[in-house]
Order: structure tokens, then C-alpha cells, then sequence
């Protein structure tokens, strides 16, 4: 396995002597030139943990420490009017933790590793059409179903290709990945045991605000035993409308997991509002989420929504104790900014499963609590936060943060419900 990562390096190289030749078929040969960039990003979190698992007896209070370090080359190959014709990417990231009274992440532990290492030929021959082949992140929409997620220390990446076509009002991507897993003692890799096949496409019409996305994704995991085929077919609207910015997304599931049928679906629903003329320039925003969970246990469908390779932290409060599966979730958030450098964020979310037949999972899709008989309330808990975003510069940014869980009916009702607290602080540096 470790020769098909060593190969794709190997291809990058060779691409950028080839490159010259291809370009100059394309365009003629006049006025192409390379020009080459380092980037570079350490970022260094501090995180106090009190009672993650709702149960103060159990010694789970204490700090946790995350630093992640990114370094990336890019090789970009332009014409005479510095617009790229290829580019040729290559990145490497190294991730350690650290932990004080609790135990340290080691599932965010990654010595220096390749996370990405593609290239991409640009408007081929005029045609509107991209190639990007390789080791790459996939990032989709809002990311609710296909991102690559930077809150954790480990980013998700694909070994794999996407051909797009792009005009002036359309777009669509064929893509294929396999995600890559992490090891920490070996070269990271991908397999074909767990891969992801779709197209995803958008349409905006010139001067009109609404843009429309539609997407048929299809994950094929066959390291589990029976198979699992999950095709996910969607619609997203985004755009502007009355002085207001909204999203809505609306995708459905269907094939065959562990010998049961897939019928599932889920729903998102962004509304904002922005006061740029007004003091500290508040924006207000409310969202509702729901993802639909088992209906009745042992049967020959299952009705659990399940979020792929999905965005994390942000999307359903801060703590990770949800995801888009099983799920009801309202939320309300105020962002301030009373200076262009300073943001202030407070938030409440609200959390129900959407059946107490099912369980309820947290943003890793790990189950927290089942309890599918007996008396339940489907009413988990509400999550109060407050965050504070300061820039510095353009290079260095930083950001910290309260988060408490207020335990709901549901989790007292399965066991242990002590209520959590979370504080972090975090610091980016970027060249």
C-alpha cells in the first residue's frame, strides 16, 4: 500500500516536466511560466473538558492539548494573462496531542504524513473542463454530506479524480475518491473497500440570487460484513430574498445496509439577517436540522440517516455530541463585530431525537445512549455557547470559547445526566 502513495508522488514529478509540452499544445507555447508558493499553517488548541460522559463520579475532568502543523508546495503553470493552466499541489501535515488529568486524543495523532498530492490541468484546451487526479480534500455544498473538516487535528482527504465543467452560469463534478485512513505508524492510505462515486452540479442564472445544487452520491463500504450501498440523491437552494440569506438542503437516502433496506432523508433550513449600517453590525441567524432515525427495531428497513463524510464541530453546536442522524435540531445564534478585527458569537442549540427507537449518536456517529423501550422523552438537552474570533492580522488568528450542555429527559432517563462544561482557546499562524 505504501507503494501507491510513494507512486503519486512520484506522478506529481513527473507531471511537472511533462507539464512544459502539455501546456504548450493547448495555448500555443508563448509567455508560459511557472510560479511556485510555500504555505504553511501550526495551529495550537487548548481544550478543559468537565464531565464529557454526564457523570461527575467518573474522573473524566481535565485538559486536553492539540497542535497541527500543514506545508504545502503548489507549482502552478500560467499563460501570458497569469491565469493557470495546471497546478500541481503537494501537502504535508503532522498532528500530536497532549493531555492533562485525562487522557490525550491519540485518535488525532498523525507523525508527518502526506494529506494531499494532486494535479489539476485547468480549462482544458478551452473546453471549460478541469481533470484534478490524486490524493485531494473533497468539499461539497455546506459540507453536510461530503467536507473535509479541520477542527480535528486529522483532515479527510481521497485518493482519487474529479472532471468538472464549468461556464458562466453552470457547474457539475463526476467524482471518485477512497478515503484515505490514518495510521500513525505507517504511510496514511486508501482502499477500494471503502470508496465514494457521485455527481454533484449547480446552476445560477445570470442577475438572480437563487443558486441551485443537486447531487446522487454513492458510498460503497464493503469492509463491513454484509455490504453497505448508500445512494444519496439531494437538492440545495442558497441565495438572497427579501434582505434575507437563506439555505435549504434537502437529500434522501435509499439502498441496503446489514441486510435491511435504506429509507432515509434530512432537512436543513438557514435563515439570517444582517444589519451592516448599525453599531457592532449584528447578523441574526436561525436554523432548523432534522435527520430521520429507525422507526421500529428488527424490521427490514432502516430509517437512520447517515451523513457520510460530513462536516464536524460546528454544524450542531459545539460540544460534537450530534450529527445530522437522528436528530432534531433548532438553533439560534447573534454574531457582533465590534471592530473589523474582533467577532463575538453567541449561540443556543436545542436537541430532540428524532425517534427514541433509534439511538443517539454523536458527531463520529458513535452511539452515546440507545434506550428503545420503556418510558423516554425524546428531549436530549440544550447547549449554550459563546465564542469570541480575534484577528490580528491576516497571518494570525484566534479564537476561544464557552460551551455548557444542560441535560434533557432523554439522557436522564439512560443513565448518568450531570451537566458539561467545555472551554477552549485556540491560535493559527499562516504564511
Amino acid at each position: 500500500m505504501r507503494r501507491s502513495v510513494v507512486f503519486g508522488i512520484i506522478l506529481c514529478g513527473l507531471m511537472i516536466g511533462v507539464a512544459p509540452s502539455f501546456a504548450q499544445e493547448a495555448s500555443g507555447g508563448q509567455f508560459l511560466q511557472w510560479r511556485t508558493a510555500f504555505s504553511g499553517e501550526d495551529r495550537f488548541r487548548y481544550e478543559y473538558k468537565n464531565d464529557f460522559d454526564f457523570n461527575e463520579s467518573k474522573k473524566d475532568t481535565g485538559s486536553q492539548f492539540y497542535q497541527r502543523l500543514r506545508v504545502g508546495f503548489d507549482a502552478a503553470l500560467t499563460d501570458e494573462y497569469l491565469d493557470p493552466q495546471m497546478d500541481i499541489f503537494i501537502e504535508i501535515l503532522d498532528a500530536q496531542t497532549g493531555g492533562y488529568q485525562i487522557k490525550a486524543n491519540s485518535g488525532q495523532t498523525d507523525d508527518f504524513d502526506l494529506h494531499q498530492a494532486f494535479v489539476n490541468f485547468i480549462d482544458i484546451g478551452g473546453s471549460g473542463l478541469d481533470f484534478k487526479a490524486g490524493r485531494q480534500e473533497f468539499k461539497y455544498g455546506k459540507g453536510r454530506l461530503v467536507a473535509a473538516p479541520t477542527w480535528a487535528n486529522r483532515i479527510r482527504s481521497f485518493d482519487g479524480g474529479v472532471i468538472r465543467y464549468h461556464n458562466d452560469a453552470f457547474y457539475a463534478d463526476i467524482l471518485y475518491g477512497q478515503d484515505v485512513k490514518y495510521n500513525d505508524n505507517n504511510l496514511n492510505v486508501s482502499s477500494h473497500v471503502e470508496s465514494l462515486t457521485g455527481v454533484y452540479g449547480g446552476y445560477k442564472a445570470q442577475k438572480i440570487a437563487l443558486t441551485t445544487e443537486g447531487y446522487f452520491l454513492s458510498q460503497d463500504v464493503t469492509s463491513t460484513s454484509p455490504r453497505t450501498r448508500r445512494y444519496t440523491v439531494g437538492l440545495r437552494l442558497f441565495g438572497k430574498a427579501l434582505g434575507l440569506d437563506y439555505d435549504m438542503e434537502a437529500p434522501y437516502q435509499f439502498g441496503r445496509t446489514q441486510n435491511r433496506d435504506i429509507n432515509a432523508y434530512a432537512f436543513h433550513l438557514d435563515v439570517s439577517k444582517s444589519f451592516g449600517g448599525t453599531t457592532w453590525k449584528p447578523q441574526i441567524a436561525i436554523s432548523y436540522d432534522e435527520a430521520s432515525g429507525d422507526k421500529k427495531v428488527g424490521d427490514g428497513t432502516t430509517n437512520t440517516f447517515n451523513p457520510l463524510y460530513q462536516s464536524t464541530h460546528d454544524p450542531y453546536g459545539l460540544l460534537d455530541y450530534f450529527r445530522w442522524q437522528n436528530m432534531r435540531n433548532p438553533e439560534l445564534s447573534l454574531t457582533l463585530s465590534p471592530t473589523d478585527k474582533l467577532k463575538v458569537r453567541p449561540q443556543v442549540d436545542v436537541f430532540w431525537l428524532q425517534s427514541t427507537n433509534d439511538s443517539w449518536y454523536n458527531s463520529s456517529g458513535v452511539v452515546l445512549r440507545t434506550k428503545t423501550s420503556g418510558d423516554r422523552s425524546a428531549y436530549v438537552g440544550t447547549e449554550a455557547s459563546l465564542r469570541v474570533f480575534y484577528d490580528f492580522n491576516k497571518n494570525v488568528k484566534a479564537e476561544c470559547g464557552y460551551a455548557h450542555f444542560f441535560c434533557g429527559g432523554y439522557v436522564k432517563a439512560t443513565g448518568a445526566h450531570d451537566d458539561v462544561d467545555w472551554v477552549y482557546s485556540q491560535i493559527t499562524l499562516k504564511i
